[in-house]
C-alpha cells in the first residue's frame, strides 16, 4: 500500500479542518471460488491500525477536526452491468470517534457481506480502543 495524497482543507469560516489521506494498491482482494474475495485477515487490520495511527500522530499539535482516509484495492471487479469496481475502505475519524464505509460490488456483496460487516465492526472497536 502506497501513499497517495494528504491534503488538509479548511472551511470557509476557517472553524474546520479536514485532513484526507488517500492509500493505493491496498491487498483487498484473492482469487476464491467464485472468483475474488475479500482479504479481510487479522494481518490487514493490523497493518491499516498501524497506518491510521500513524498517520493521526503527525501534525498532532495541529489535530484536523476530522480525518478520512480512503484505502483503494489494487484489483477491479466487474458487476453484473459490466462496470468495473475497486473496492475502497473508507474511515473517518472525528471527536475520537471512527466510522468506516466500503464501496464494493454487487459481487462482493453477494460473496463478502458477511466478512465485510464482520471486519468492519472488529475495525471500529480496535480503532476506538488506540
Amino acid at each position: 500500500m502506497k501513499i497517495l495524497f494528504d491534503e488538509t482543507y479548511t472551511s470557509n469560516d476557517g472553524k474546520r479542518t479536514s485532513r484526507n489521506i488517500w492509500y493505493g494498491d491496498a491487498d483487498l482482494t484473492v482469487e476464491g471460488k467464485f472468483g475474488k474475495n475479500m482479504n479481510l485477515n487479522e494481518d490487514f487490520m493490523d497493518n491499516l491500525c498501524e497506518i491510521i495511527k500513524n498517520d493521526l500522530s503527525k501534525n498532532a499539535a495541529n489535530k484536523a477536526s476530522e480525518t478520512n482516509w480512503y484505502i483503494y484495492g489494487s484489483g477491479i471487479t466487474q458487476e453484473a452491468i459490466g462496470d468495473n469496481i475497486r473496492p475502497t475502505i473508507m474511515v473517518r475519524e472525528r471527536s475520537d470517534e471512527f466510522i468506516t464505509n466500503f464501496n464494493i460490488s454487487d459481487h462482493d456483496f453477494a460473496v463478502n457481506i458477511d466478512a465485510i460487516l464482520l471486519f468492519k465492526a472488529d475495525f471500529e472497536k480496535r480503532l476506538a480502543s488506540h
